[in-house]
This record gives structure tokens, C-alpha cells and sequence, in this order.
């Protein structure tokens, strides 16, 4: 298993040779994080582990390649997320809604072209390490599984959003 630390270079590099970073924009990033999130929430509600693991990592990707796009450093944002207290919500479903309306708040600064407070991504990652803690699981271990599944995925760039090969 890789370390997050060992993860980011190689899913940045996995997006760079995608035309992520070229043919979308930091917005299109965040509706992509939204679209996973909706189903982090799903999986929350169905109390799924494999699905909420998997969701996890995927959103993890998605906020990674926000944070190489808007220039911020995403080891970092992850590790500040890391050391916040994880919320003593023991539901995961209103804790999955909190990572969405989180989410809410950086796509409106974004859709006004405006960078979100930096304190959005840290309570993102917080509220995604919350749920995995209540999975017994982690983030190391979601965003490890998310990779894993990717970093083979072909496919192209269509309206800013990347589009996976089919099978």
C-alpha cells in the first residue's frame, strides 16, 4: 500500500497525461467532486463499505486535481484535514451531507471566479476521514483503492470532464 504522500505525484501525473489539468477548469473539478459525493452519500444511506470506501478515494482524486489546479499544495490540505478532530457525528449520512454542503460553498466561489476560504478543503478532507474512521477504514486506504482502479482507465476529455473508455 502506498502512502498519500507517495499517492498524490502519481495521481497528478495520471491526470496531466489525461488532459485533465489542460481541458478542464478548477469549476469542472468541483462538479466532479459534487458527482462523487452524491455518491458517498448513497453509499452512507445504503451503509455499503465497499461503495463508501470507493467513493471516498474518488473524491479524494477529484479534490486533489482541484488543489493542483487553484495551486495549492494537496499533501498539505490533506494533512491539515488530518490533524482536525474528526466529528463525533456517528451518523455517516449527516456527516456525507456535510461534506456536500462544504462542497457547495467552494463551487459557489468558484462559479463566481473566486477561490474558495482555504479553510474548505481541510473540513472536505475532515468530514471524508470522519466517515472512513466510522468504516474502519482510512484515507490512505480509499484513496489507495481509488487509484488502483484508475491508474490503468483510459478515455478523453469531453466539456471539461474526463469520460472513461468503455470495456
Amino acid at each position: 500500500m502506498k502512502t498519500i504522500q507517495e499517492l498524490v505525484p502519481l495521481i497528478q501525473e495520471w491526470a496531466k497525461e489525461r488532459g485533465i489539468f489542460d481541458k478542464s477548469t478548477p469549476f469542472d473539478q468541483l462538479l466532479k467532486t459534487h458527482e462523487e459525493v452524491g455518491e458517498l452519500i448513497k453509499a452512507c444511506y445504503d451503509n455499503d463499505n465497499p461503495a463508501i470506501q470507493d467513493a471516498i478515494g474518488d473524491t479524494m482524486i477529484c479534490l486533489i486535481n482541484y488543489c493542483y489546479m487553484v495551486e495549492e499544495d494537496s499533501e498539505h490540505v490533506i494533512n491539515e484535514g488530518l490533524t482536525m478532530k474528526p466529528d463525533k457525528i456517528a451518523v455517516k449520512v449527516r456527516l456525507a451531507i456535510h461534506v456536500g454542503m462544504v462542497l457547495s460553498e467552494m463551487l459557489r466561489f468558484e462559479y463566481k471566479r473566486k477561490r474558495p476560504p482555504l479553510y474548505c478543503c481541510p473540513c472536505f478532507i475532515r468530514g471524508l476521514n470522519s466517515i472512513a474512521l466510522l468504516e474502519n477504514t482510512t484515507l490512505e486506504e480509499c484513496l489507495n483503492l481509488a487509484y488502483n482502479e484508475i491508474k490503468n482507465r483510459t478515455g478523453k476529455m469531453i466539456n471539461g470532464k474526463f469520460v472513461k473508455d468503455e470495456k
